[in-house]
Protein backbone atom coordinates (compact mmCIF):
# COMPACT_ATOMS: atom_id res chain seq x y z
CA UNK A 1 0.00 0.00 0.00
CA UNK A 2 2.98 2.44 0.57
CA UNK A 3 3.59 2.24 -3.25
CA UNK A 4 -0.31 3.28 -4.30
CA UNK A 5 -0.04 6.36 -1.34
CA UNK A 6 3.09 7.97 -2.85
CA UNK A 7 1.48 7.61 -6.38
CA UNK A 8 -1.68 9.30 -5.49
CA UNK A 9 0.46 12.24 -3.69
CA UNK A 10 2.43 12.44 -6.56
CA UNK A 11 -0.72 12.78 -8.53
CA UNK A 12 -2.29 15.23 -6.13
CA UNK A 13 0.24 17.40 -6.80
CA UNK A 14 0.39 17.07 -10.12
CA UNK A 15 -3.32 18.25 -10.39
CA UNK A 16 -2.23 20.93 -7.84
CA UNK A 17 -0.63 22.46 -10.85
CA UNK A 18 -3.10 22.61 -13.14
CA UNK A 19 -4.41 25.76 -11.01
CA UNK A 20 -0.66 27.24 -10.41
CA UNK A 21 -0.40 25.50 -6.72
CA UNK A 22 3.10 26.37 -5.60
CA UNK A 23 2.29 24.24 -2.19
CA UNK A 24 -0.73 21.53 -1.70
CA UNK A 25 -3.71 23.21 -1.06
CA UNK A 26 -5.78 21.27 2.09
CA UNK A 27 -9.40 20.22 1.36
CA UNK A 28 -11.90 22.91 1.74
CA UNK A 29 -15.20 22.01 2.90
CA UNK A 30 -18.45 23.14 1.18
CA UNK A 31 -19.78 26.40 2.02
CA UNK A 32 -22.72 25.67 2.89
CA UNK A 33 -23.64 29.51 1.98
CA UNK A 34 -23.41 27.64 -1.80
CA UNK A 35 -26.81 26.17 -1.09
CA UNK A 36 -28.52 29.15 0.03
CA UNK A 37 -27.71 31.81 -3.04
CA UNK A 38 -29.87 30.21 -5.98
CA UNK A 39 -30.13 33.55 -7.63
CA UNK A 40 -26.43 33.27 -8.34
CA UNK A 41 -25.60 32.13 -12.05
CA UNK A 42 -23.05 29.02 -11.75
CA UNK A 43 -20.15 27.75 -14.40
CA UNK A 44 -19.25 24.35 -14.99
CA UNK A 45 -15.53 23.40 -16.53
CA UNK A 46 -13.93 20.54 -17.02
CA UNK A 47 -10.01 19.70 -17.84
CA UNK A 48 -8.85 17.60 -20.85
CA UNK A 49 -9.08 14.10 -19.62
CA UNK A 50 -5.76 12.10 -20.14
CA UNK A 51 -5.12 8.82 -21.55
CA UNK A 52 -4.79 5.95 -19.03
CA UNK A 53 -0.71 5.08 -18.33
CA UNK A 54 1.43 3.41 -16.48
CA UNK A 55 2.62 5.14 -13.38
CA UNK A 56 6.13 3.97 -11.93
CA UNK A 57 7.03 5.31 -8.64
CA UNK A 58 10.11 5.16 -5.99
CA UNK A 59 13.93 4.99 -6.21
CA UNK A 60 14.94 4.73 -9.69
CA UNK A 61 17.71 5.58 -11.73
CA UNK A 62 17.35 5.87 -15.49
CA UNK A 63 18.90 2.55 -16.68
CA UNK A 64 16.21 1.26 -13.49
CA UNK A 65 13.11 3.29 -15.67
CA UNK A 66 14.61 2.03 -18.92
CA UNK A 67 14.20 -1.72 -17.70
CA UNK A 68 10.96 -0.93 -15.97
CA UNK A 69 9.50 0.15 -18.84
CA UNK A 70 10.66 -2.43 -21.08
CA UNK A 71 9.50 -5.14 -18.60
CA UNK A 72 5.99 -3.61 -18.53
CA UNK A 73 5.65 -2.84 -21.72
CA UNK A 74 3.13 -5.35 -22.43
CA UNK A 75 0.81 -4.27 -19.35
CA UNK A 76 1.44 -0.47 -21.41
CA UNK A 77 0.24 -1.98 -24.27
CA UNK A 78 -3.36 -2.86 -22.92
CA UNK A 79 -3.73 0.39 -20.05
CA UNK A 80 -3.69 2.55 -23.23
CA UNK A 81 -6.42 0.60 -24.97
CA UNK A 82 -8.40 1.53 -21.93
CA UNK A 83 -11.21 4.21 -22.27
CA UNK A 84 -11.68 6.84 -19.90
CA UNK A 85 -13.67 9.28 -21.91
CA UNK A 86 -16.60 8.32 -19.98
CA UNK A 87 -15.26 10.82 -17.48
CA UNK A 88 -16.58 13.69 -20.18
CA UNK A 89 -20.13 13.34 -18.98
CA UNK A 90 -19.20 14.81 -16.06
CA UNK A 91 -20.09 18.22 -16.76
CA UNK A 92 -23.22 17.83 -17.81
CA UNK A 93 -24.06 15.69 -14.91
CA UNK A 94 -23.25 17.82 -12.74
CA UNK A 95 -25.69 20.82 -14.16
CA UNK A 96 -28.19 18.41 -14.33
CA UNK A 97 -27.76 18.01 -10.33
CA UNK A 98 -27.72 21.73 -10.06
CA UNK A 99 -30.55 22.59 -12.25
CA UNK A 100 -32.47 19.83 -10.36
CA UNK A 101 -31.63 22.07 -7.37
CA UNK A 102 -33.11 25.59 -8.70
CA UNK A 103 -29.90 26.59 -10.06
CA UNK A 104 -29.22 28.79 -13.39
CA UNK A 105 -25.73 27.11 -14.45
CA UNK A 106 -24.04 27.16 -17.55
CA UNK A 107 -21.81 24.97 -19.65
CA UNK A 108 -18.18 26.75 -20.10
CA UNK A 109 -16.06 25.45 -23.23
CA UNK A 110 -14.41 22.01 -23.18
CA UNK A 111 -11.75 20.82 -22.46
CA UNK A 112 -11.28 23.80 -20.22
CA UNK A 113 -7.89 25.22 -20.58
CA UNK A 114 -6.34 27.68 -17.61
CA UNK A 115 -3.25 28.91 -19.86
CA UNK A 116 -5.15 32.42 -19.86
CA UNK A 117 -5.53 33.21 -16.47
CA UNK A 118 -2.81 35.54 -14.43
CA UNK A 119 -1.40 34.15 -11.16
CA UNK A 120 -3.02 35.26 -8.20
CA UNK A 121 -1.48 35.97 -4.78
CA UNK A 122 -0.76 32.79 -2.71
CA UNK A 123 -3.27 32.21 0.10
CA UNK A 124 -4.79 29.57 1.50
CA UNK A 125 -8.70 28.85 0.87
CA UNK A 126 -7.98 30.72 -2.32
CA UNK A 127 -7.38 29.94 -6.23
CA UNK A 128 -3.58 30.78 -7.28
CA UNK A 129 -4.87 31.74 -10.21
CA UNK A 130 -7.16 34.78 -10.86
CA UNK A 131 -10.93 33.64 -12.26
CA UNK A 132 -12.07 36.50 -11.64
CA UNK A 133 -12.56 37.30 -14.97
CA UNK A 134 -14.65 34.67 -15.63
CA UNK A 135 -17.37 36.84 -14.17
CA UNK A 136 -17.81 39.46 -16.68
CA UNK A 137 -16.54 36.62 -19.73
CA UNK A 138 -18.65 34.31 -19.23
CA UNK A 139 -21.53 35.92 -17.23
CA UNK A 140 -21.66 33.70 -13.94
CA UNK A 141 -20.78 34.36 -10.45
CA UNK A 142 -19.40 31.34 -9.34
CA UNK A 143 -17.17 28.41 -11.97
CA UNK A 144 -17.47 24.90 -10.56
CA UNK A 145 -13.63 23.18 -12.02
CA UNK A 146 -13.81 19.40 -12.71
CA UNK A 147 -10.05 19.02 -13.30
CA UNK A 148 -9.17 15.22 -13.91
CA UNK A 149 -5.73 13.74 -13.48
CA UNK A 150 -4.06 11.04 -14.04
CA UNK A 151 -5.48 7.56 -14.62
CA UNK A 152 -4.81 4.14 -15.47
CA UNK A 153 -2.21 1.78 -13.22
CA UNK A 154 0.49 2.88 -10.58
CA UNK A 155 3.22 0.45 -8.82
CA UNK A 156 6.07 1.46 -6.61
CA UNK A 157 9.58 0.04 -7.19
CA UNK A 158 13.11 0.43 -5.63
CA UNK A 159 15.60 0.72 -8.26
CA UNK A 160 14.78 -2.38 -10.98
CA UNK A 161 12.35 -4.42 -8.35
CA UNK A 162 8.82 -3.63 -8.03
CA UNK A 163 8.07 -3.45 -4.61
CA UNK A 164 4.15 -3.45 -5.09
CA UNK A 165 1.83 -4.89 -7.96
CA UNK A 166 0.00 -2.72 -10.19
CA UNK A 167 -3.58 -1.29 -9.22
CA UNK A 168 -6.16 0.47 -11.05
CA UNK A 169 -6.55 4.63 -10.02
CA UNK A 170 -8.14 7.19 -11.65
CA UNK A 171 -7.84 10.91 -9.91
CA UNK A 172 -9.31 14.32 -9.83
CA UNK A 173 -10.08 17.50 -8.40
CA UNK A 174 -13.58 19.50 -7.57
CA UNK A 175 -13.37 22.98 -7.12
CA UNK A 176 -16.04 25.81 -6.74
CA UNK A 177 -14.45 29.41 -6.81
CA UNK A 178 -16.50 32.19 -5.75
CA UNK A 179 -15.77 34.74 -8.52
CA UNK A 180 -16.40 38.07 -6.69
CA UNK A 181 -12.88 37.13 -4.51
CA UNK A 182 -11.37 33.92 -5.92
CA UNK A 183 -12.28 32.09 -2.91
CA UNK A 184 -12.55 28.57 -2.85
CA UNK A 185 -15.99 27.61 -2.13
CA UNK A 186 -14.96 23.82 -2.37
CA UNK A 187 -11.63 21.87 -2.96
CA UNK A 188 -11.65 18.17 -2.35
CA UNK A 189 -8.64 15.58 -4.22
CA UNK A 190 -10.04 12.64 -4.78
CA UNK A 191 -7.94 9.32 -5.44
CA UNK A 192 -9.54 5.60 -6.14
CA UNK A 193 -7.30 3.07 -6.70
CA UNK A 194 -8.40 -0.39 -6.90
CA UNK A 195 -6.37 -3.43 -6.67
CA UNK A 196 -6.74 -6.38 -9.24
CA UNK A 197 -9.27 -9.17 -7.73
CA UNK A 198 -6.80 -12.32 -8.42
CA UNK A 199 -4.10 -12.54 -10.39
CA UNK A 200 -3.61 -9.68 -12.23
CA UNK A 201 -0.60 -10.52 -14.44
CA UNK A 202 -2.81 -12.65 -16.89
CA UNK A 203 -0.98 -10.70 -20.17
CA UNK A 204 -1.93 -10.06 -22.58
CA UNK A 205 -5.62 -8.67 -21.67
CA UNK A 206 -5.25 -8.51 -17.95
CA UNK A 207 -8.86 -8.66 -17.15
CA UNK A 208 -8.60 -8.46 -13.52
CA UNK A 209 -6.81 -5.51 -13.50
CA UNK A 210 -8.81 -3.96 -16.58
CA UNK A 211 -11.86 -4.78 -14.59
CA UNK A 212 -10.66 -3.33 -11.32
CA UNK A 213 -9.52 -0.06 -13.94
CA UNK A 214 -13.10 0.46 -14.87
CA UNK A 215 -14.72 -0.40 -11.00
CA UNK A 216 -12.38 2.38 -10.34
CA UNK A 217 -13.98 4.68 -12.94
CA UNK A 218 -16.87 4.35 -11.54
CA UNK A 219 -16.17 4.74 -8.04
CA UNK A 220 -14.20 7.76 -8.62
CA UNK A 221 -17.12 9.53 -10.82
CA UNK A 222 -19.74 8.64 -7.99
CA UNK A 223 -18.06 10.04 -5.49
CA UNK A 224 -16.95 13.27 -7.37
CA UNK A 225 -20.72 13.85 -7.85
CA UNK A 226 -21.69 12.57 -4.61
CA UNK A 227 -21.69 16.48 -3.44
CA UNK A 228 -24.07 17.59 -5.86
CA UNK A 229 -27.14 15.15 -4.99
CA UNK A 230 -29.75 16.17 -4.35
CA UNK A 231 -30.09 14.00 -0.87
CA UNK A 232 -27.21 15.49 0.13
CA UNK A 233 -29.09 19.31 -0.20
CA UNK A 234 -32.18 17.90 1.37
CA UNK A 235 -30.40 18.66 4.90
CA UNK A 236 -28.89 22.01 4.20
Amino acid sequence: MKGIRTGLAVVFIALAALTGCATPQPPVAMDQAFWAEKQDRIGIAITEIPAPSVQMTGQQGLLDIAVNKGMASGLTKKVESWDSTSLRGLQQKVAERLQDQGYTVKLLDKPYDFKNFKKAERKLGYADLDMTPLKAQEGIDKVVLLMLGVNGTTRSYYGMIPTSDPVSQVTMVTTIVDLDDNRLIYFQPLGVSRAAEGEWDESPEYPNLTNAFYKALDEAEQKMLLPFDAQQLSSK
